[in-house]
């Protein structure tokens, strides 16, 4: 018989490698596609984002930072950058209770005309249009100190462009004041400004609304004062033909609603007194439901039960700063999972934790300059990461009121420096006024350097 065939035995080697190499390049092509959705995508989106801030204010793009802010966040969810449940995270929700709540409270004091008599009220004690002038700058600041600054400096360009007028006054000059003011003034508070609130929710300090009037209220306090001087100085001339024979004083008159003047300024004060009591449980280390946030809403559900203008009040609320502030955290938060921050860091100037006179010196000149690029709100979103990557914790007060003063501060330089500039000069063009980006950039800088530099020398000292 002869013997069957033998089939060699096929060897599979050959065929294994290519499926391993073919496997192998469709794994790496995925990986390929993983990274670029985790790591390039975020930089990409995070630039495109802070490149249309730095250009919105040109002639032919003229898109509001907010809505900026939101094509940001959504790009980021629907690139798959941040999954939903993390962008849900990501939302600091005592930030935006502050905000709305806030909000409500001032757009009452608006409505009701309370704004306008608690300022007719400073003028009515003046001697001169000098004396009128510092009352305003003064008024302006510490009200801004409580207030957030963006809605202040919203809801008084009317009243600063009617004083202006009473007093033959180029409303320039009034209308630069009450920009540098309400800029100045909100520095000294965790309320006073969107970037001071950021910080004092966002980076562990131990009690931020005490902590924020030790360290930052001289210096502001002290930058005022100087602050009327170099602008007394500046605008001599203004007032060498002023008079105030025209103006007419009546702060009874300002009242619009008087029901709702009370409603709101008992809520005003309720907040503000909340804000106070807060910090001074955290002291003995008395926990609870009560925080910036929450005393916000409280005043705002004050406002809301009494009125009868509810719909009024909701209209008049800044929604556009709530959205940037919703999306600023959602873009924040898929950034810095894409460990990017890293490659961002190298741009930005060293920080030495171990050293703090450099550190403090190093956070005012980065704060001076990326605000002037950026504006102030974004620059201190990026800032706070990059501190916390250094090793910053919330035990590094004085670090924090750096980052906090400075940033504040620098809006004062340049028109584009903050939110506040641009809604002062917006609402005044829009009544046929306003001033000029070199005429503001002149005084600013006058102005902020020597504030800088103030609370530099406090910082160190305190």
């Amino acid at each position: 018989m002869w013997p069957l065939p033998v089939r060699p035995e096929r060897s599979y080697s050959g065929e294994i490698r290519n499926f391993s190499k073919l496997f192998g390049t469709e794994r790496n092509r995925f990986g390929s596609l993983h990274k670029l959705t985790l790591y390039y995508l975020p930089i990409a989106i995070f630039v495109a984002v802070y490149v249309l801030i730095i250009l919105r204010n040109l002639r032919w793009f003229r898109i509001p930072v907010w809505t900026i802010m939101m094509a940001g966040a959504v790009a980021m969810i629907f690139s798959g950058a941040i999954p939903l449940g993390d962008a849900y995270a990501s939302i600091n929700l005592n930030v935006i209770f502050f905000l709305l709540g806030m909000f409500s409270v001032v757009a009452g004091m608006d409505l009701s005309g309370l704004l306008e008599y608690l300022t007719l009220k400073l003028l009515r004690v003046a001697k001169s249009p000098q004396k009128a002038f510092g009352l305003v700058l003064i008024g302006i600041s510490m009200m801004s100190a409580f207030l957030v600054n963006d809605t202040l400096a919203l809801m008084a360009t009317p009243i600063m462009l009617s004083v202006a007028k009473q007093l033959r006054i180029r409303p320039g000059v009034f209308l630069i004041t009450l920009a540098l003011g309400v800029t100045i003034g909100s520095t000294m508070t965790a309320i006073g400004n969107p970037q001071n609130l950021l910080i004092a929710l966002s980076t562990g300090i131990p009690n931020p609304m005490l902590d924020f009037l030790y360290y930052l209220a001289p210096p502001t306090l002290a930058g005022l004062g100087v602050t009327y001087l170099i602008l007394r100085w500046y605008y001599r001339k203004e007032f060498a033909n002023s008079t105030l024979a025209q103006l007419q004083v009546n702060p009874r008159e300002a009242i619009k609603d008087r029901k709702l003047a009370k409603l709101s300024g008992w809520a005003a004060g309720i907040v503000v007194l909340g804000f106070f009591l807060v910090g001074i449980a955290e002291l003995f280390g008395i926990q609870g439901n009560f925080n910036l946030g929450t005393i916000s809403l409280l005043g705002a559900t004050i406002v809301f039960l009494g009125s009868g203008r509810r719909r009024e009040i909701l209209r008049s609320v800044d929604w556009g700063i709530i959205l940037f502030f919703i999306s600023l955290f959602i873009v924040m938060q898929a950034f810095w999972e894409s460990n990017a921050l890293q490659s961002l860091m190298i741009y930005l100037p060293v920080l030495n934790r171990s050293d703090p006179g450099l550190s403090l010196v190093t956070i005012i000149l980065a704060s001076a300059f990326f605000s002037q690029l950026l504006s102030n709100v974004p620059f201190v979103a990026v800032y706070i990461k990059a501190m916390q990557a250094a090793g910053f914790t919330g035990a590094d007060v004085k670090a924090w009121m750096a980052l906090a003063g400075a940033s504040t501060l620098a809006g004062g330089i340049s028109l584009l420096g903050a939110a506040s500039n641009v809604i002062v000069l917006e609402e005044a063009e829009s009544r046929g006024s306003g001033f000029g980006f070199v005429e503001f950039s002149k005084i600013g800088l006058l102005v902020t350097i020597p504030n800088l530099l103030i609370l530099y020398l406090f910082l160190r000292v305190l």
